[in-house]
């Protein structure tokens, strides 16, 4: 893995995303890598990592998932009880997570959520830093959308791919999720939704987050 030497933009190959996450877990929460369990999500991003994560509508569309903060500036939200657009000062450091979005899928959405958002502060931090000098009057954050957004630029995207790869392989560790499903007896898809459901329960994340995950160890 190296970096953009101009805008600190890290370049991580998808091949990178395990060890990625590993690495995450070293600093954050160790006892997951070894040992099958639900990460603790929320309480790694406020407690280990110091993060102010709200819980706050960002859209009328429910469009947009989650919101991290990298400089003290004005953010948009939406008000659904009087139904308008407002602006509030948001501090560094800040995750916001829109609970109505979430909830249109699962507590796995919710937690994966803001397991993405942890990624693009652990890894993205110095990119937004470096981006001060050319806006110095606007919060730099960075919005994570249900669908890609027209106006993401292409270091955006890059940043977005790398929390959306990460962020999955924080929740379900590869040792530990191979060990865990090891004493399943996992054959297709179709005949395994049950176990998958039991996986995604455990780990509390999503059944196609599982889906994916099988399939990325080789095991559906």
């Amino acid at each position: 893995m190296g970096y953009n030497m101009n805008t600190l933009l890290p370049y991580i190959p998808s091949s990178d995303y395990d060890r990625v996450a590993t690495e995450f877990l070293e600093t954050y929460y160790p006892d997951a890598i070894y040992n099958p369990q639900p990460v603790p999500i929320l309480d790694v991003a406020k407690n280990k990592m110091g993060l102010d994560v709200q819980f706050l509508c960002l859209s009328e569309e429910l469009d947009i998932y989650g919101i991290t903060i990298f400089d003290d500036g004005l953010v948009e939200f939406y008000d659904p009880i009087d139904g308008i657009y407002e602006t509030k000062l948001f501090k560094k450091k800040t995750v916001i997570i829109d609970p109505e979005a979430v909830k249109m899928t699962n507590i796995g959405c919710q937690n994966n959520t803001i397991a993405h958002e942890c990624v693009h502060w652990y890894k993205h931090r110095m990119y937004y830093k470096m981006q001060e000098i050319y806006l110095p009057r606007q919060a730099k954050l960075c919005k994570c959308s249900v669908r890609d957004l027209p106006i993401m630029t292409e270091d955006e995207e890059i940043m977005e791919n790398q929390a959306i790869g990460i962020a999955p392989k924080i929740l379900m560790p590869k040792r530990a999720f191979e060990e865990f499903v090891s004493d399943y007896d996992i054959r297709s898809e179709e005949e395994s939704w049950r176990e998958i459901s039991d996986i995604a329960r455990f780990f509390k994340v999503s059944k196609q987050s599982v889906k994916i995950r099988l399939q990325e160890c080789g095991i559906l």
